[in-house]
């Protein structure tokens, strides 16, 4: 099935370009950024002429930041067509989660064991924040902040490899939460409450138990709300 196209430029909401020393990676940052928060739009046409711009530089070092998100599968670029956001896939969100039910379960367990007094102070605050973020509908702030706190839960393992992983997945993922039902995600941030509180009392078997559950909680919310809004490519496939 051919990519859905979004052919008005939502460029314009993107921040002007900070001078810096690397052109590149501020643009691949600025760019990055947006795709995660939904700013860009899924299947949305980035022209390197609309792009280079809008942030005030030439088509060099624009192309450079296009071929890295593309080379990381956040855009495509389709010769003679131009450059477009990657679009959301049914099939993209089952492998994240079939990912997630590997590696997260055993994050939970280990890091419950191995976590430090910082790991702990962090997941609580950001318990505390995810909380105050969807009483304010702060939708953005609520996806980054779910992010983090599963990416801690990773680091707490003392495993880079495994933390690189889990963090990767959930900046997949981001995109796929901007359609799930705010008022539904209020029970998602209870559950990371009851995971942070097994990790405090080093309870292996219940973070473990409760992460997995978690992950059934969130798979189930964020299929049925990208399905509803349409956003999947392949959803009838």
């Amino acid at each position: 099935m051919t990519s859905p196209e979004v052919l008005i430029s939502n460029l314009h909401a993107l921040p002007k370009l900070m001078p810096a020393q690397n052109l590149p990676a501020h643009v691949h940052s600025v760019l990055f950024e947006a795709i995660l928060s939904g700013t860009l739009a899924p299947g949305e046409r980035l022209l390197v002429d609309e792009v280079a711009e809008h942030f005030g530089v030439s088509k060099i070092p624009i192309r450079e930041a296009l071929k890295s998100l593309e080379a990381s599968g956040w855009v495509e670029i389709r010769p003679r067509r131009g450059t477009f956001v990657k679009p959301l896939s049914a099939e993209e969100m089952r492998q994240i989660f079939e990912m997630r039910r590997l590696l997260e379960p055993y994050c939970a367990r280990m890091a419950a064991l191995r976590r430090t007094d910082s790991h702990l102070a962090e997941l609580g605050e950001l318990v505390k924040e995810g909380r105050r973020t969807i009483q304010l509908g702060d939708v953005v702030s609520t996806n980054r902040i779910n992010g983090r706190f599963h990416s801690v839960m990773a680091e707490a393992v003392g495993n880079e490899m495994l933390g690189n992983a889990v963090t990767e997945l959930e900046f997949r993922l981001r995109r796929y939460f901007m359609a799930v039902d705010w008022k539904q995600r209020s029970e998602s941030m209870a559950q990371h409450r009851a995971i942070y509180e097994a990790m405090r009392e080093k309870d292996a078997k219940r973070a473990e138990e409760l992460t997995l559950a978690h992950l059934d909680h969130i798979e189930s919310l964020a299929t049925k709300a990208v399905a509803r809004e349409g956003f999947l490519l392949d959803a009838q496939a």
